[in-house]
């Protein structure tokens, strides 16, 4: 049994990791963050002319400057997925 990493959250998130098996047994490759309330969100993305499908996606959604969470991943791209990538985030 893999030991239970806690984390000391800042007041009013939750945050939780877990094991995807994404390209490794045995690591934490995905966390979750979540905000207890709606929360000014911000973010940086690559300039380059290809974007993965949930990099567009995002750029899109933090337009409107709110929102309360995160799901962020180790060890995939998520890139290159062509329509189904598109959808896929979606749902």
């Amino acid at each position: 049994m893999s030991k239970i990493a806690y984390h000391k959250s800042p007041k009013g998130f939750l945050f939780s990791t877990a094991e995807a098996a994404v390209k490794k047994h045995g690591r934490k490759d995905i966390a979750l963050i979540i905000s207890e309330i709606e929360a000014n969100i911000a973010g940086t993305f690559t300039t380059n002319t290809v974007k993965a499908a949930p990099v567009k996606i995002c750029i899109k959604k933090i337009r409107s400057g709110k929102g309360r969470g995160i799901v962020v991943n180790s060890g995939n791209a998520n890139a290159c997925t062509g329509t189904q990538g598109q959808r896929m985030p979606m749902l």
